[in-house]
Parts: structure tokens; sequence; C-alpha cells
């Protein structure tokens, strides 16, 4: 453990704090986070007591004024690229501010490995190869992006399927998980792909009162929780009204554009994307048939069904005055066992190069 903690790692658009998770339980020192949004700041500081998390807009942060450090991660929004926006018309040249802005820290900090994150869609507008004067340093040259690659998070033994580009320096992770148990090329055995099911049965109904001295098990790790200590969880926020769940089966069934959805949604599978907004009456919101005073209802995922298919510890604490704020720094996040792999990836390579 004394080798992990010379690696360190700068988190920029650190947000609630999941793909600093993954290196962070791999024993990397998570040195530093910023981000401009004050709950997820406060999430961040809370989560990694010992890292100065700092909240500023980027674009005014001065290269100077962040530490050095092994390893860069960052997630620029992706709102802009986003197939989701306007139907897949967001101004990609807006987007692509906060990704240079980004590239400019790796270009001045020199990292030894880097990983922007984001969403696939980004291919469409980002090049291997970037002018140095668009990311903001003065003089000729060219910005080489050695690696952008698509990854499915469910891959990797998250319950859900969430597809990410990973651009940057870094070594491939180890994929561990397929849609079927599988023998990769290297002989290892790929277990069958992490189901919905497997985290909403984790859970006790979240439509009746916690218990005390009854545990509750982390789908992902593994630690057992008492009920009466699991946040984010319990209460009818998450149902639907009747009205609600005809709009959203209607909108998932009946959709003349986007095609037909399941519902509810089919939990032998692993999670469709995990969204930062969870409205009732929405086409992309996830629907969970439940009971209620023995009657049977529609209901979303709660913030902390969410948070264990992004794959958060069941303890780990999110500060929002309400569940809209808690649902987007959770859907905001890169699935931790994504981040995992990769953690593990590059301490692997830092060995072999040791």
């Amino acid at each position: 453990m004394s080798y992990l903690k010379k690696l360190t790692l700068v988190d920029f658009f650190c947000g609630a704090g999941g793909f600093s998770e993954g290196f962070r339980q791999f024993g990397f020192d998570v040195v530093y986070g910023v981000d401009n949004w004050g709950p997820a700041v406060d999430t961040f500081k809370l989560n990694n007591p010992g890292t100065e998390v700092v909240k500023t807009d980027v674009t005014k942060l001065d290269a100077s004024d962040v530490p050095k450090a092994d390893v860069i991660i960052g997630g620029p929004p992706c709102t802009e690229f986003s197939g989701s926006k306007r139907g897949g018309g967001g101004d990609f040249k807006k987007g692509l501010i906060l990704v240079g802005r980004f590239l400019y820290y790796v270009h001045e900090l020199k990292p030894r490995w880097w990983i922007m994150e984001n969403v696939p869609r980004i291919l469409q507008a980002l090049p291997k190869r970037v002018k140095l004067r668009q990311i903001g340093i003065d003089k000729d040259g060219w910005f080489e992006i050695p690696k952008m690659h698509v990854f499915n998070s469910a891959d990797f033994g998250a319950p859900q399927k969430r597809l990410r580009l990973l651009s940057g320096f870094y070594p491939n992770p180890l994929q561990t998980h397929a849609e079927k148990p599988v023998v990769a090329l290297n002989g290892q055995k790929l277990e069958p792909w992490v189901t919905m099911r497997h985290v909403v049965e984790s859970f006790p109904n979240p439509l009746r009162e916690p218990k005390k001295g009854k545990k509750v098990k982390d789908p992902n790790y593994g630690r057992a929780l008492d009920e009466t200590e699991l946040e984010d969880h319990f209460g009818d926020y998450s149902v639907m009204t009747e009205e609600e769940a005809k709009r959203n089966r209607n909108q998932k069934t009946n959709h003349a554009f986007y095609g037909r959805m399941k519902f509810p949604d089919d939990l032998d599978r692993p999670s469709r994307t995990v969204m930062a907004t969870q409205f009732n009456a929405s086409r992309e919101t996830m629907v969970i048939e439940a009971k209620k005073g023995g009657k049977k209802v529609y209901r979303k995922p709660t913030i902390r069904e969410c948070a264990s298919l992004q794959c958060y510890p069941i303890d780990y604490k999110f500060m929002g005055a309400n569940p809209t704020t808690k649902y987007k720094l959770v859907g905001n996040s890169v699935p931790v066992k994504l981040s995992l792999a990769l953690a593990d990836a590059i301490l692997k390579e830092a060995k072999s190069k040791n």
C-alpha cells in the first residue's frame, strides 16, 4: 500500500465523485477536485475529507493553481453532445469550450496518465489532433489525443448499460463481464452482466418504514448497513400517480420517432443509462412495479438504487436540499466500477515500469 500513496490524482468537473471513487478505493491519493456546482462540491468534500476541493469556473482557474499529479481525470459537461438535447441538436462549438479547457490543463500539468470522459457522440466533434491555440496555449503546434475508445460500463461489472467515451493516455481496463458467460482470448472467464434486479432486490421496499436491526447488503461491495442508516431510499417521493404512469407507458410504448421501450423496465438486464433528471412522466425515467399497502403501483428507482446502479457504496452521502438535486448528482456520475477498472490498469502499468 505504500506505493499506492505515491500515485496522486486531480479531478476536474469532479461532480459527486464517482470518477474519483474507483481510484480512491484502489488507494490513489485524490489531492484536488474542482466543480462549479455547490451541491457537487459539498458532496465531494464530505466523501473525500482529505482532499482540497474548489468551487469555481474552470475557465477562470489558472494551471499554476492546480497541484501536479500522476493522473488527471475529468468529465466536461456533456449536455451539448447528448442525443437527448433537442433531439440531438446540441451546440457542439459551445460544448467544446470546456473540453478544450480540460486539454489545456493536461498540456500544462503534464500528468503521467490522463482520462477525459464524455458521451460517445463527442466523436462527431472532437478530432484526434487539436491546435494548441484552440485550447488556450499561445503558440503554434498540436495537442495529440492518443486514444479515444467507447466502453460499456456493464462490461466491468456495473449493473447499468452506460456507454462512455474515454479519451486520453491510459492502459485499457480489463473487461470482466459480458452479455453472456464467455472465455476471452486471454483465457479469462467473463461473468454475465449484472442485472438491474440484483440491485432492486438487494434493497427493501422503499414504500414501507425502515426496520431497526434488519440489514441491507450492498449489491456491489457486500458490506452491510442497518435499514435505519440507509439514506435516500425510504419514502413516497419515488411513487408515480396513475396519470404519470399512464403517460410514461404511452411515451415508452407508442413513440412515433424514438421507438418502443419496455414498461416497466426489464429487471433481468443491466439498467438503461441513469439520467440526471428523473421526472415521473418522462420517457427516459426507469419504471419499477411495486407494492404499496397491498396495491400495485409504479415507481422510479430511489436515489439510493440509482446510486447503486452507478456503483456508489451504499454509505456514500449526497448533499442536496431535495430529491431532484440528488438525482442530478447521481445521474451525472461515472460508474464507479468503470473507474475501478481504470485504476487497476494504471496501477498495474505503474508497477511494471518500476
